[in-house]
């Protein structure tokens, strides 16, 4: 296993006072990360940042991941400033990074880029045993340059399909991305309805995947916004809408130009790429961005050679039975299972028919999934039980259990079957009835002794009847101030419960209602900072939000779980496959922010 690092790095050592330095807190090959903490810059300008990064690399089949927060910097003064330690909770163990000492100069440093803030790439150093290709940001906008065209070459997003064309039944994968070659604060504002599929998300919407991809020759970074497997229900054109996506982008605007080499030799290329151009000044530009529709063409399946118990299935099959059980009683309970295994619309498989022999009756089926939706297309198991009983005994012989299914590689209907299974069925053993002989009746004597024996049974039972008599009572009056307690109790618990800003998103978790979940979460946290800092709903966008946050003491990190929480959350209201454990994430999640909010 590669061992954990917590690294600080500035992309020049020495910069002059105009210039701008940028600053990578890196965290490689950790598990979890918590608590990120970046240092006071009291000796610099914050001109951009925190900007977080995410990444993996495969270098000779040895998998490595990162995860970074980086600033870009102008100092105040001139000398040799220094730069304290970060420091982060990285898998339960505190860490810190080393100090970094930067010298300022009055003089702009003609050997490195600083000058230029946008020059930096938001992946570590291809010299890190990490690094993926570098990434040419392109935010200096230069005299004459359009500002549009920048973002149309550099910064769009894109809906990629695994294929156009397919079978009814049969999974697609379909993957939207935001190509960059610009920094940006980026929000999903409208997420394609996907009517007429079955939706099974690849990839927790909440991560943020980051990958390097070359478009026209030139590195971009590429996130992954939302990876899903279509199961088109109908035939026909299908049209994926588009997805959109809000967005502030950072360009840094030239004020003059530097003098730049006019060698045509190879000292005025290294001239060209590492002197400085020209100092800027940073500005935001909006932009609203959706991607391009996507038609599906879907085809019928074919009618010809469609054997008469095809109930849908698509993909590739096996199929395996067993019983729970090699003998039973008449009258008692077993179990057949019937075990789907392959890849294809499994979630979408219907319980195979069962030829019962007579005197078996099936009376409860229940099913059960192992599905991994991580993989294209979707594969696993599906497993139906059949509950049935046996009135007569004997050996009794289950029938070979049939399931066909269309095969779209070789675009043929296949049929797939078990192999016989047996049970054996007893006869239920008789408890004979022994006979339980009468007493003889005992005759009454006339004896006085007789009379005074019930005298003095009457006279214990009327003690014992007083004696409980008022033992009712008084448990009757503990019970009544027990009962008296328990309200008061229960009001106080009431009382608490209407102060949770989370009561409601609770109740529905409890009742299963997961969609609605999603949106009580999010409308509370949206609430827990609208009255924390005190904003109107027309105010509340990420900037305030990240600048009132910060005001009120919270670091980077926890302004950033609050991000991903909220996009995760609007992201699950466009989905229809809800899973538990993320529910039971999500709500921990919210009632730290919550608690945090209220503090």
């Amino acid at each position: 296993m590669a061992q954990v690092h917590f690294t600080a790095h500035a992309s020049s050592n020495e910069i002059g006072k105009s210039d701008y330095v940028e600053i990578q807190f890196v965290v490689e090959n950790a598990k979890e990360i918590g608590n990120m903490q970046p240092p006071d810059f009291s000796d610099f300008n914050i001109v951009q940042g925190p900007n977080q990064s995410t990444g993996m690399s495969i270098v000779n089949g040895a998998m490595s991941q990162y995860k970074g927060i980086s600033y870009v910097l102008q100092p105040k003064k001139t000398g040799t400033l220094t730069i304290k330690p970060a420091s982060a909770t990285v898998d339960g163990q505190t860490m810190h990074t080393a100090p970094l000492q930067i010298k300022v100069t009055n003089q702009m440093n003609s050997n490195q880029g600083n000058s230029n803030p946008s020059g930096f790439s938001p992946l570590p150093d291809p010299s890190w045993p990490t690094a993926q290709p570098p990434v040419d940001m392109d935010e200096l906008v230069r005299p004459g340059e359009n500002v549009a065209d920048k973002i149309r070459k550099n910064f769009f997003i894109k809906a990629e399909v695994s294929k156009t064309d397919c079978f009814l039944g049969e999974p697609i994968v379909a993957t939207y991305k935001l190509y960059a070659r610009l920094r940006s604060d980026s929000r999903v504002t409208k997420h394609p309805s996907l009517n007429g599929f079955s939706v099974y998300d690849m990839i927790n919407p909440s991560e943020d995947r980051v990958g390097v991809e070359k478009v026209n020759g030139k590195n971009f970074s590429v996130h992954i916004i939302r990876k899903t497997q279509l199961i088109p229900l109908q035939p026909g054109d299908i049209t994926l809408d588009p997805m959109e996506l809000d967005n502030n982008i950072y360009f840094v605007k030239a004020d003059a130009a530097s003098s730049r080499s006019s060698d045509p030799g190879l000292g005025g290329l290294l001239d060209r790429l590492f002197q400085p151009e020209m100092t800027g000044t940073p500005f935001t530009q909006h932009v609203v961005l959706e991607s391009k529709p996507v038609i599906i063409h879907v085809k019928p399946l074919p009618e010809e050679g469609k054997p008469a118990d095809f109930n849908g299935a698509v993909g590739k099959y096996t199929i395996h039975a067993s019983m729970n059980t090699p003998e039973v009683d008449t009258g008692d309970a077993a179990i057949l299972s019937v075990t789907v295994k392959g890849t294809g619309n499994l979630p979408l498989i219907n319980a195979p028919v069962i030829n019962w022999p007579g005197n078996m009756e099936s009376y409860d089926m229940s099913s059960k999934e192992d599905i991994e939706k991580a993989n294209a297309p979707l594969g696993g198991s599906k497993t139906f039980s059949y509950n049935f009983i046996t009135s007569k005994p004997g050996k009794y012989t289950l029938p070979s259990v049939q399931m066909s299914y269309f095969d779209p590689a070789s675009k043929i209907y296949k049929t797939t079957e078990t192999d016989p299974v047996q049970i054996q069925v007893n006869q239920v053993k008789k408890i004979k009835n022994t006979a339980i002989a009468k007493a003889p009746a005992k005759t009454m004597d006339s004896d006085w002794t007789q009379y005074t024996f019930w005298a003095a049974a009457f006279l214990l039972l009327l003690l014992a009847s007083v004696f409980i008599f008022r033992q009712s009572k008084k448990d009757a009056l503990l019970k009544a101030e027990k009962a008296k307690e328990v309200a008061a109790l229960e009001k106080m618990k009431s009382a608490e419960i209407k102060t949770d800003p989370l009561m409601e998103a609770r109740g529905f978790r409890v009742s299963g209602d997961y969609g609605k979940f999603y949106g009580s979460v999010n409308r509370a946290i949206w609430k827990g900072v609208s009255d924390t800092l005190r904003l109107p709903a027309s105010e509340l966008n990420k900037l305030n939000i990240a600048t009132g946050l910060r005001n009120k003491g919270w670091s980077d990190e926890e302004i950033i779980r609050l991000k991903n929480v909220l996009n995760e959350c609007e992201m699950k209201l466009y989905t229809p496959e809800y899973d538990a454990s993320d529910v039971e994430r999500v709500l921990g999640s919210a009632e730290e922010i919550t608690n945090r909010l209220k503090a």
